[in-house]
């Protein structure tokens, strides 16, 4: 006899909400990030009623474990228990920290949960928000520009260095750096072009150590702000060129992003 296919229609799995959704009256739908599965959504029904249980609970930057049944009729996503491991208080009570979280999490929407790089992009994120929630201020632009950087590679761009992204030869420390924009790579001083931007030594250095360390290794290194700054700034640039589309949350936020 042919084996009969069973389907799994009940998921249990990790996820950060994105945001939350009003569905006619009652109900709150979900956009949640898992490293399983991706960007999915999800229902929390009668979650806008007063005596729900999950309802309160399932807020935008709260990370926890979703249990989810898969309503094959309704082809919807059904929650049937939630519990919370993090809610990012901090974050949310802090304008530039609401700020840059919101500007990650568009990313991520954007680049459709990283594509085949989900589950690297999940714990880049998860790990980012956790740092964020308790780093002080002084730090934030480090953190930012580590999970920039991190997120431009997993989005397939060549961030590395130590090799031109044109011809492929390696580039000394004591060679001259520089980023094409029109090709979207670093390149040596024999393939650069007149669009091109001369990375300063310094900078080079600190890209070539974060991307041989860890996000928490790598932020205790001390850089000159000014080269941070335009790091963070042509870091953004090149993400949304990845995205072919400019990131609202960066508009909305220039007084505490920019």
């Amino acid at each position: 006899m042919e084996k009969v296919r069973q389907i799994k229609r009940n998921l249990k799995l990790e996820g950060i909400i994105i945001r939350n959704y009003r569905i006619q009256d009652y109900h709150k739908g979900l956009v949640i990030f898992s490293p399983d599965i991706g960007i999915f959504h999800a229902i929390a029904y009668g979650g806008y009623k007063g005596k729900s249980k999950i309802g309160p609970s399932v807020q935008p930057l709260c990370k926890g474990k979703f249990d989810i049944y898969q309503d094959p009729v309704k082809k919807s996503n059904k929650i049937l228990e939630y519990e919370p491991y993090v809610i990012y208080e901090n974050i949310k009570n802090d304008l530039k920290k609401y700020f840059t979280a919101l500007t990650w999490l568009e990313i991520i929407v954007k680049s459709h949960g990283g594509g085949e790089s989900t589950t690297d992009f999940y714990y880049l994120l998860s790990e980012s928000l956790g740092t964020l929630e308790q780093i002080p201020e002084i730090l934030m632009d480090r953190l930012i520009v580590q999970f920039l950087l991190r997120t431009a590679i997993l989005l397939g761009g060549n961030m590395n260095p130590s090799e031109c992204g044109l011809c492929g030869s390696k580039i000394s420390i004591e060679e001259p750096l520089y980023y094409s924009k029109s090709d979207s790579c670093f390149t040596c001083s024999r393939c650069f072009s007149h669009n091109s931007e001369q990375i300063a030594a310094g900078l080079k250095k600190y890209i070539e150590y974060s991307l041989q360390n860890s996000l928490e290794i790598s932020l205790k290194v001390v850089i000159e702000n000014n080269l941070l700054k335009y790091f963070k700034s042509l870091l953004y640039s090149i993400i949304q060129e990845y995205l072919e589309e400019n990131l609202l949350t960066l508009k909305a936020g220039k007084d505490y992003l920019v």
